[in-house]
């Protein structure tokens, strides 16, 4: 049974909306926004901060016993 794994990626919104459409839920959202490593976390959602220059680190999501983190990166 696969219990984490880490992925980087250029595309994080949508790797997001990908895994939502595999049941899982977003559980935190830390990303870089004005210098400082900020909180995103449900239930904000991506209309709420689009539009900002968030670099985001890491944002975890759950699915049972299943957990995975990803953020911005180009490999």
């Amino acid at each position: 049974m696969l219990f984490h794994y880490h992925l980087w990626t250029p595309f994080v919104e949508e790797t997001e909306r990908f895994y939502q459409q595999l049941g899982f839920q977003v559980t935190q959202r830390i990303g870089k926004y004005a210098g400082e490593f900020t909180s995103f976390d449900p239930p904000l959602d991506w209309d709420d901060f689009r539009e900002q220059q968030i670099l985001f680190r890491i944002i975890e999501m759950k699915r049972g016993a299943i957990n995975l983190t990803f953020g911005y990166g180009k490999k």
